[in-house]
């Protein structure tokens, strides 16, 4: 029977890997499974067990009654697919882990960095605030009329009994001095 199906298999008749399969499945699926178990799921097993069927099929030039009987040949291509399955598995476990660490450790430093960047923000804030609250009257009540409640330079100008000019050109200086401290543009 060997003889049979190794002459279909060489003349790549079809008929061989049927064959092959009514034989062996048994045993390389048996194989395949004591290798991968716990390792893969039953759609790695089923593709390495076709695998198997294929690389016998394929390689079948190699094979040298010599050296031993067929069956021996088909289950050691069984074994040594299903270790090479096994080493892809866990290279893809082992990538996949440190894919995912390297996500995780991203994801910590960027809410690391962003709380980091809003303590700073409202440190910078108060800063700015107590900077504010430290100008001369009545700078600083011109400039809490002006930025903070929207008031134009004209309204304030008119409540304090003073010139449009006289309200700019402090504010200007207030923005002058703030500007300072903050290192850019207000």
């Amino acid at each position: 029977m060997e003889n049979k199906i190794i002459k279909l298999i060489k003349k790549k008749d079809h008929r061989g890997i049927d064959y092959i399969v009514d034989l062996y499945s048994d045993k390389i699926s048996y194989i395949v499974n004591s290798i991968l178990n716990g390792y893969s799921n039953k759609e790695d097993i089923e593709e390495c067990i076709s695998d198997v069927f294929i690389s016998v099929y394929n390689d079948i030039h190699t094979y040298d009654n010599k050296k031993g009987k067929f069956e021996t040949f088909v289950f050691i291509k069984a074994k040594y697919i299903a270790l090479d399955y096994k080493r892809k598995i866990i290279k893809k476990k082992e990538y996949e882990k440190i894919k995912e660490d390297r996500l995780l450790k991203i994801n910590e430093n960027i809410v690391y960095e962003s709380a980091e960047k809003e303590v700073i923000k409202k440190e910078k804030l108060k800063d700015i605030a107590n900077f504010i609250n430290n100008f001369k009257e009545p700078d600083k009540t011109y400039f809490y009329l002006k930025y903070f409640i929207n008031m134009e330079s004209k309204e304030i100008a008119k409540r304090y009994n003073t010139t449009v000019s006289s309200v700019e050109n402090r504010l200007y200086r207030c923005r002058l001095a703030l500007k300072k401290i903050i290192g850019g543009g207000v």
